[in-house]
């Protein structure tokens, strides 16, 4: 049975919940990428070390998404160097329990503009999946800048990945790089796992992808943010008023308060630079509030895919 909570609090007298934590592990490249950068663009998984000091035996299980994708491939020489730059790292995270997945940003170079731009529909997606499973399982995704369409996850659901975690429910952003504008857009999605429709990612039914969407948890909007949202929103020629009091918010940044997503799965999500001292800080804290949840329990994106193929709705194997 499919249980509701209202931060944290189950409103049906149930009391289990299941917590997904994932990082998506960025190189740093230049805002304008035209010619390979110089220097150790993955320099930001050093941050990493200090969170397993800090959290020792109380990290909770992370799914680490690296990222592998044509700018990678570009800026480095190999789609898969943010496994291969920190492999001992990596091989450690395993060990001690948690999962590596896939991280991609969907650009592509412009012979036109002589740097890389958005590319809605890249053809280096299985190239990129390639590499990385040469060296890790890839079974979970999250995608650059949390934008999908029905392309990407047709293409994603071909390559076998079984769990994406990048939906932001209620949430429509504007968005643009290298000059390419784009939207991202998750207006009317769940904030419960779903199936995604081949005919509309954001939304179950029909015919349906194997592949599981988990949402990222919301937390509630202030009133000047609705505001703000709102205007942004007629300012682009969109009449939705849903998800305005939807805001997402990172396992780094300080948090006033608990998600407001229902269901009894809750996703969140950092990056590597986020582990400043600061962020550490908020990580932790962050953690302890919930892990103090009633039966609260942290699950990789292996470990939510099994629980919920036994129990969730759908029921069964896959």
């Amino acid at each position: 049975m499919q249980q509701s909570y209202v931060n944290g609090r189950s409103t049906d007298g149930g009391c289990e919940m299941k917590i997904m934590i994932g990082c998506d592990v960025d190189p740093v490249l230049p805002a304008r990428l035209a010619t390979p950068p110089g220097g150790d663009v993955w320099e930001p998984l050093g941050h990493i070390p200090a969170l397993i000091s800090e959290m020792g035996e109380e990290l909770p299980p992370v799914t680490w998404l690296i990222r592998s994708d044509a700018s990678v491939h570009f800026a480095t020489g190999d789609y898969a160097s943010g496994y291969l730059a920190r492999r001992d790292l990596w091989s450690k995270l395993a060990h001690r329990g948690d999962e590596l997945g896939w991280h991609m940003h969907l650009l592509s170079f412009s012979e036109e503009q002589g740097a890389f731009v958005f590319d809605p529909e890249p053809v280096w997606l299985t190239d990129a999946f390639d590499a990385l499973a040469r060296h890790i399982p890839v079974r979970a995704t999250r995608t650059g800048w949390d934008f999908a369409n029905n392309f990407l996850f047709a293409r994603l659901d071909d390559l076998g990945i079984e769990l994406d975690f990048s939906a932001l429910p209620g949430n429509r952003v504007w968005s643009a790089v290298g000059g390419s504008p784009f939207i991202v857009d998750w207006l009317g999605s769940p904030d419960r796992p779903y199936h995604p429709s081949t005919d509309d990612y954001r939304r179950p039914g029909g015919e349906e992808l194997r592949m599981l969407e988990v949402p990222i948890a919301q937390f509630p909007n202030s009133t000047s943010g609705v505001l703000k949202r709102l205007a942004w929103r007629l300012r682009n020629g969109c009449l939705s008023f849903s998800g305005l009091r939807n805001k997402t918010r990172m396992l780094t940044d300080p948090w006033q308060e608990l998600p407001h997503s229902a269901g009894e799965v809750w996703a969140f999500y950092f990056h590597p630079e986020d582990l400043t001292d600061e962020g550490i800080r908020n990580f932790v804290r962050n953690v302890e509030r919930l892990r103090g949840l009633p039966d609260a329990e942290f699950f990789t994106a292996g470990a939510m895919l099994h629980w919920y193929g036994v129990t969730g709705p759908r029921g069964g194997e896959r």
